[in-house]
């Protein structure tokens, strides 16, 4: 993937001169939209320790963007005046490093240059919609699948949660971390059917920070793992569910 200051010059470049205060001013409402569009879709809070966990992570900016395009939401208009799908992208872009969001600013850095001089496609439209309302079918994960049991198994955590952004990920490993306790008050046999789906993968997560994930491989200790890393399988993931 490029580096970070490739993406930031090139969101630049798509931004141009505006004043530094009317971007942030863009930024700022176009972030409040996607916040706001993110309430919308997720309706309800719903049982389970799972799902409520993912349905409190906010999904990429840039995704929910792109659902708001696609549907010709006149708040696009109305919030961010005079701006093309791939400036608002730049806009998020740049909001996103501002946040250090790393696996935020390459989903929103890949539509803003595919998308700078030509429209996107109605079916890459349609599953980026279905992917942010839990109906996107994942590519089916063959058993004997050449990736590493670590990418199986986050490729088992999208396919179960319908969730593709490290954010949420990270919520589903945290839980998979936790003992498992059928007697307890808040067990959910999502998670539990989750963890199991995670072992035949060959993985079992032991403990979760904001840097590292350690966990066990086959029975067998492993070297943490950054979340860095997880965020790039997962990015990987994501190019194979939207092709």
């Amino acid at each position: 993937m490029p580096s970070l200051s490739l993406v930031e010059a090139e969101a630049q470049r798509l931004v141009g001169s505006l004043p530094e205060a009317r971007r942030h001013a863009l930024q700022t409402a176009l972030v409040e939209l996607c916040e706001t569009h993110w309430q919308e879709l997720r309706g309800p809070e719903p049982p389970g320790m799972l799902a409520q966990a993912l349905w409190s992570v906010t999904p990429p900016w840039a995704d929910l963007l792109i659902d708001l395009h696609a549907h010709g939401d006149a708040r696009l208009v109305d919030r961010v005046p005079g701006q093309g799908l791939a400036n608002c992208m730049a806009l998020l872009v740049l909001a996103e490093i501002e946040r250090g969001n790393e696996a935020g600013v390459h989903i929103a850095h890949e539509p803003m240059m595919a998308f700078e001089t030509t429209d996107p496609p109605a079916p890459w439209l349609e599953r980026i919609s279905a992917l942010l309302r839990g109906t996107l079918e994942p590519p089916l994960l063959h058993p004997h699948d050449r990736h590493h049991p670590l990418w199986k198994a986050l490729a088992v955590i999208a396919g179960h949660t319908r969730r593709l952004d490290l954010p949420a990920v990270e919520q589903a490993i945290s839980l998979l971390t936790r003992p498992r306790d059928p007697s307890a008050l808040d067990y959910d046999d999502a998670l539990d059917a989750l963890r199991n789906e995670v072992h035949q993968a060959g993985i079992r997560f032991l403990s979760i920070d904001d840097d590292h994930v350690l966990l066990e491989q086959h029975g067998h200790p492993h070297k943490p793992v950054r979340c860095r890393q997880i965020g790039d399988m997962l990015f990987e993931i994501r190019q194979e569910w939207l092709r």
